[in-house]
């Protein structure tokens, strides 16, 4: 099962950096943290394969445990590689690889001292000899030092991840981002449990005290039960932390089209309101967009001019058509937000009608919706909020029956 674990996620790791550093079709440019996240996938995926049991086989016949150097080193960079994916998205590229570098000497520094305190521990004293297994009280003081070293720069890690973490999550209003972020909190929790039983593991072998005896190479990720600690909680947190941090950005394109989609179809569904606006009043239109223009600059004007023009009619908003539509919209039992949308298609109607035949203003102008205070702050609430009105005034039976039975000269008296 470890075998299946270990080379199988790695493969899914590369695959994916291997998407993301693809060429893009008519040299359409890579997002710009592409080569952040490939950096972070393969790493990862090189840090899983160094707890393959063939990998650790390999490298401990060159040395006893010297699979436990390389996986620890490999964990030490990968874990920086989350820093540095997080610093690509936090900061411009410049301030991110400045507050890269001195990571990096930390990172080479705390990998010469684990080195140098593995070498220089005997063979027959390492973690996997017989006499540290049964006598792990009694280890060498250089392990100590070693296991010091890596949770000191692990740690600090774990702590920058949590941080860029906690800011990215307090920027973002994407809840798919939202989720990917507490993923990642919560395999830096995972990665702490880790630290921890390296912590009280070396403070029990300073102490004379075994807690978690040697014995065999992890057989699952449960036993020996010391496997919990040593393999699986540092794994999970590497699948969540790498899961978090790269499945909402492989969904963004997802995301993008389906937002695109939208901004083109509220557009068309506001055109009838928006072309009988203009009509009465040309000079809410700011200037013509070309046929290639980006749907989102297309909803923006529109949504835009639409505002303006129901801004500009204001003296026609009849109150008569208002308690008109507000008795018609409570007799067929409509409610909320829709309810709200049918009032104020029905008002707009009759104010373009009033414009039309040139009709007198009104003494006291029915009030603009409610939902029109939160369009000053919010041009997406705003354009949500202008499709529902828009719909209405193409498609409801009451908004037509009302306008129709409110015509000027009728309208001048109401």
């Amino acid at each position: 099962m470890i075998s299946l674990i270990t080379f199988g996620l790695p493969a899914l790791l590369l695959a994916a950096a291997a998407f993301w550093m693809r060429p893009r079709p008519d040299g359409v440019p890579r997002p710009s943290n592409a080569v952040a996240t490939a950096v972070l996938l393969v790493a990862w995926a090189i840090a899983i394969i160094g707890f393959n049991p063939l990998v650790q086989d390999a490298a401990d016949l060159v040395t006893r445990d010297l699979a436990k150097l390389i996986s620890n080193a490999l964990m030490l960079c990968a874990s920086l590689a989350v820093v540095g994916f997080l610093f690509a998205l936090n900061h411009d590229p410049a301030p991110a690889r400045a507050k890269l570098r001195p990571r990096l000497r930390l990172l080479a520094l705390t990998v010469a001292v684990m080195s140098a305190a593995f070498f220089s521990t005997p063979a027959d004293r390492r973690w996997s000899s017989p006499f540290t297994n049964t006598h792990w009280g009694q280890a060498p003081v250089t392990l100590a030092v070693y296991t010091i070293a890596y949770v000191a720069f692990m740690g600090h890690a774990t702590y920058d991840a949590l941080v860029q973490t906690w800011r990215r999550s307090t920027e973002t209003d994407w809840r798919v981002h939202k989720i990917g972020l507490k993923a990642v909190a919560s395999g830096c929790s995972f990665v702490l449990v880790y630290l921890l039983y390296k912590v009280v593991n070396s403070a029990a072998s300073l102490a004379h005290v075994e807690l978690f005896p040697g014995g065999p190479r992890c057989t699952s990720p449960v036993t020996p039960y010391r496997c919990a600690f040593s393999f699986t909680a540092p794994l999970t947190g590497v699948l969540l932390i790498t899961a978090g941090l790269t499945v909402p950005a492989m969904l963004w394109p997802l995301a993008k089209r389906r937002l695109t989609a939208w901004q083109r179809q509220t557009a068309q569904i506001m055109a009838p309101l928006w072309q009988d606006l203009t009509s009465v009043d040309p000079d809410v239109v700011l200037a013509t967009l070309g046929d290639d223009a980006e749907p989102d600059l297309v909803l923006h004007r529109r949504t835009v001019e639409i505002a303006d023009g129901i801004l500009s009619l204001e003296e026609y908003r009849s109150r008569a058509v208002k308690r008109a539509a507000e008795e018609a919209v409570a007799d067929a039992g409509i409610t909320g937000i829709e309810a709200d949308a049918v009032v104020e298609a029905t008002v707009v109607a009759g104010a373009i009608q009033a414009a039309r035949w040139g009709a007198r203003a009104q003494y006291d102008p029915a009030p603009l919706a409610d939902q029109g205070s939160a369009r000053e702050a919010d041009l997406g609430k705003e354009a949500v909020w202008l499709r529902l009105v828009a719909e209405q005034y193409t498609s409801n039976e009451i908004v037509h029956r009302i306008a129709a039975a409110h015509q000027p000269p009728a309208l001048d008296a109401a």
